[in-house]
């Protein structure tokens, strides 16, 4: 990963009368010093550990209402020197005092700004979130308790992240963002003064995922391979998420194509993206998975008094359907098949302590 730009600016507002204002603080870092590398990296984990991303693009048929955008769009053409880059800066300021000085955002508070330019695997991203001090205790020289203010970078208050790369190709959700909740209500000031529109939470597109997948095998007369292809598609939001990678419906759109016989390639194969894409599912291009809701489809948890049983439900099925675990409803019962030999050493291990 390559970071290109950095720059650290300050948004005050103090209280929820007072108007906000752009501190003279702060400015372009150079990328070369050891702690911008390190606050840069303690970023970019605190960004993609979240799952609660929404997605989507800039409102570009409202383009003139959004300055940022057209001065993002230019920024994208040029050189992505210190010089754009700090002027794009300015502009993403004036237009977060803007939006936060707004009445619908009166109890939202200022912070500090980080905007860092980076690359990627094959894409490039611009990221911007705010962050806030929180006080710690430190001993001085005397070893008496001190108060001391840090920034608090694993605790991001609102984010955004452009694709650049999916940006420029004109394809759908390249920004992705997470919000906060102020004194009970989630602010929008943040997207609202980037030009974000058609934001998608990641947990109803991860759920209009599955769905999708299970209407299309419906309508195609794929209904044999409903299951299979299901349970692919949760592996792949699993794997994607294990790996802190977005999901991609170009990725699933192959994995379906490999389930599509030949006879019914050329009139099938290659929609699944767009079928997943439009309504109802409006499943964005591009998206975090959202791992209660992927853990929802994949696993299932049963209990009892003196028991609790977890297993994925791959694995499960009724009595004779030869999986891992069955189900034998008749007799009440559940069948636990082909045990590791690791498993069996524990359990003859337990019955010959009781002995």
């Amino acid at each position: 990963m390559e970071l290109k730009q950095l720059a650290i600016r300050e948004l005050l507002k103090e209280s929820d009368e007072a108007p906000a204002k752009i501190s003279d603080r702060g400015g372009i870092i150079p990328v070369t010093d050891s702690m911008a590398r390190q606050l840069f990296d303690t970023l970019y984990t605190a960004f993609s550990r979240r799952s609660s991303l929404t997605h989507g693009a800039f409102n570009q048929e409202n383009e003139d209402s959004f300055p940022f955008i057209s001065a993002f769009e230019t920024f994208s053409k040029s050189e992505w020197d210190e010089q754009n880059f700090e002027q794009l800066t300015e502009k993403s300021m004036a237009q977060l005092m803007l939006a936060i000085n707004s009445p619908s955002a009166h109890t939202a508070y200022g912070g500090y700004v980080l905007f860092a330019l980076y690359s990627s695997d094959r894409y490039d991203f611009m990221l911007v979130a705010l962050v806030r001090d929180k006080s710690s205790i430190v001993f001085d020289n005397n070893l008496r308790p001190t108060e001391v203010m840090e920034v608090n970078l694993d605790q991001l208050h609102q984010a955004m992240r452009i694709n650049i790369s999916t940006f420029k190709k004109k394809q759908d959700s390249y920004l992705s963002f997470i919000g906060s909740k102020e004194k009970g209500e989630i602010t929008h000031y943040f997207s609202s003064a980037f030009g974000c529109t058609d934001v998608t939470p990641s947990k109803k597109s991860t759920g209009e995922l599955i769905r999708a997948a299970r209407d299309f095998c419906n309508q195609n007369d794929l209904t044999e391979k409903k299951d299979a292809v299901v349970e692919d598609v949760v592996s792949y939001l699993e794997r994607q998420k294990a790996e802190r990678e977005p999901a991609n419906l170009n990725d699933i759109e192959n994995l379906f194509d490999a389930y599509i016989p030949p006879e019914q390639a050329e009139t099938i194969a290659g929609t699944f993206g767009k079928f997943a894409n439009k309504g109802p599912y409006n499943v964005s291009q591009e998206f975090q998975p959202h791992t209660s809701t992927i853990n929802r489809f994949a696993k299932v948890r049963v209990k009892a008094d003196n028991w609790n049983l977890e297993l994925a439900k791959r694995s499960f099925g009724s009595i004779g359907s030869n999986q891992a675990i069955e189900f034998d409803e008749e007799n009440g019962r559940v069948v636990i098949n082909r045990l590791p030999s690791k498993v069996v050493n524990q359990l003859r291990e337990i019955l010959e302590q009781e002995d």
